[in-house]
């Protein structure tokens, strides 16, 4: 009987023992915030100082609060009666604590530009066997569409920040958020489909399963700050309750570059802007934002713009796209793309527009950029394909960096205010396409122009492609006359032939009028070494020289 005693109180001291302590909590005073009014390099990942008190609340109130100090950690943990507190190890600026629960809340304070305490839940660090993947919904976040998420995603994000990387999934859910959460270095973001809203799939649920939401105006969802590298977000709508300055993805630096973020499958709806980049004026726009790559993504009906790019130095690859822009008003731009000020874009096999009773804006509206390269797109029912300078700065503009496009279709005006040079193989174009004057220089080979009546809805239209921008070099069919109507076609210096040059070939009475000195064509029935041309012979070359035809 004895032994049985002493066996039974035995094990429930060993289950005791076992429970208490059996989770391991550690990290580090983690602060995410983008700051707007710094006046020197300042990170959106920073760490509030070890010798800053750290609050450990229980977030599970039917347990007592059973933690401890970490062996050898060299935290500072304090417990007076329910309150528990601690302090990091100032040499490596890590903590580290045991308890019998599966998360904690933590709060420390912050700095000058978080905006007031950091508070987080924490979890216990997961197996090894699963160490880097994490549920959102570990951290507290329930995804109901009415419950305040906010907590649990900046707990997840800060999680991740504090291990260098990681993977957060969205599993199905509407996620609510209701202040800005800052990216990490290193985050995957993963959802589970990026089916827009209100989608056409004939399906009794519109809402998609997987939705990230903003509720309340002048303010993102996700921010980038400085030194943020390599983010992904994978196969989540982000969709806005307010279009009153709202942004799905908000970029904001000055000083230290931020590069390698990849948006794929991502649906960005209902905001003012999908994403916003932009420098800021403290150091005259000069922030890098490099190597953005958006693949296979949607923005739907953002009311200002789909992306809006506005820094010196960026670089975009836009892939397989998709902007279904609302109707353009007085109020709202309805632009698909807006670079402000933009390094090097590349716009692929990406599409969009507004509807035939409701036009969306302009699909590509630039200001100034390097090199931006269109390939396989289309867009329209739109009020402009692309606008290069509206504003009319004097100082944008330049031959240096071309605008290219390749295998597209452009049927909405394409607008030039400033000079540039157009490069364009391959491409459809309608009739009134361009308005550009003579600092625009247009190289353009394979084209399709409204000068053959057989071009789809070409019949009847007027030939005013490339209006009065110069042409370089410029090839079409043989029904097309080879180029623009009252346009010539300048070749440039030292062009070397290697075979006969043929001239068009006018009778005397027909030699074209108003031609400048130096046009040539072949009289074939003029007299040779005749200043003004003559009929009666066998025919000369025919040049203006002193603004008449001189046969030679």
């Amino acid at each position: 009987m004895l032994k049985k005693i002493l066996f039974s109180t035995v094990f429930v001291l060993l289950s005791i023992l076992s429970t208490f302590a059996q989770n391991k909590f550690e990290g580090y005073n983690v602060i995410l915030s983008v700051p707007e009014n710094h006046t020197s390099a300042t990170c959106a990942l920073r760490y509030s100082p070890p010798t800053n008190s750290i609050t450990i609340s229980d977030l599970n109130t039917a347990t007592p609060i059973n933690v401890k100090s970490c062996d050898g950690s060299g935290t500072n943990l304090i417990k007076s009666g329910t309150a528990v507190s601690m302090k990091a190890n100032a040499q490596n600026l890590k903590w580290c604590f045991e308890g019998e629960d599966k998360s904690y809340r933590i709060s420390f304070a912050g700095d000058q530009f978080s905006g007031g305490a950091m508070t987080y839940n924490w979890i216990a660090t997961p197996d090894a066997k699963t160490l880097g993947f994490y549920n959102i919904r570990d951290f507290g976040a329930v995804g109901d569409g009415k419950t305040d998420d906010t907590i649990a995603i900046k707990s997840a994000f800060a999680y991740v920040a504090s291990r260098n990387g990681g993977q957060i999934t969205f599993p199905e859910g509407d996620y609510v958020v209701s202040s800005p959460i800052t990216l990490p270095s290193g985050i995957v973001i993963r959802g589970v489909n990026s089916l827009q809203t209100e989608a056409t799939t004939n399906n009794v649920i519109r809402k998609n399963n997987s939705r990230i939401t903003l509720k309340g105006s002048n303010q993102a969802l996700f921010r980038i700050g400085e030194c943020t590298e390599k983010v992904t977000i994978m196969d989540l709508e982000l969709f806005a309750e307010s279009q009153q300055n709202t942004y799905g993805i908000e970029a904001a630096g000055a000083w230290i570059s931020s590069q390698g973020f990849h948006i794929e499958r991502v649906t960005f709806q209902k905001f003012f802007r999908g994403i916003y980049a932009h420098g800021l004026p403290q150091n005259q726009l000069q922030w890098q934002f490099d190597y953005i790559k958006i693949t296979n993504s949607r923005f739907v009906y953002n009311s200002d713009a789909g992306i809006y790019a506005n820094m010196r130095n960026s670089d975009w690859k836009i892939e397989g796209g998709l902007f279904i822009n609302p109707k353009r008003t007085a109020s709202q731009n309805a632009n698909s793309m807006d670079f402000e000020r933009v390094g090097m874009v590349t716009i692929a096999d990406t599409f969009g527009g507004g509807f035939s009773n409701a036009l969306g804006g302009t699909f590509i509206n630039i200001l100034d950029s390097g090199n931006i390269t269109i390939v396989g797109s289309q867009t329209e029912a739109m009020t402009n394909s692309l606008v290069y300078n509206q504003a009319e700065n004097p100082y944008a503009g330049d031959y240096s960096y071309p605008i290219a496009v390749y295998n597209s279709i452009f049927g909405d005006p394409i607008i030039f205010k400033a000079r540039r040079t157009f490069v364009s193989s391959g491409s459809f174009y309608g009739a009134n396409t361009f308005t550009a004057d003579e600092r625009v220089r247009v190289y353009s080979t394979g084209d399709r122009f409204c000068y053959d009546g057989y071009i789809l809805g070409c019949q009847g239209a007027t030939q005013k492609n490339f209006d009065r921008a110069t042409i370089i070099f410029m090839t079409g069919q043989p029904t097309e006359k080879g180029s623009t109507p009252n346009t010539p076609t300048i070749f440039g210096t030292d062009v070397q032939f290697n075979s006969p040059v043929q001239l068009p070939s006018f009778l005397q009475n027909a030699l074209p009028t108003g031609k400048a000195n130096g046009s040539m064509v072949y009289c074939t029935n003029c007299r040779r070494s005749t200043t003004p041309c003559q009929a009666g012979g066998n025919g000369a070359p025919a040049m203006v020289v002193g603004n008449q035809w001189s046969c030679l």
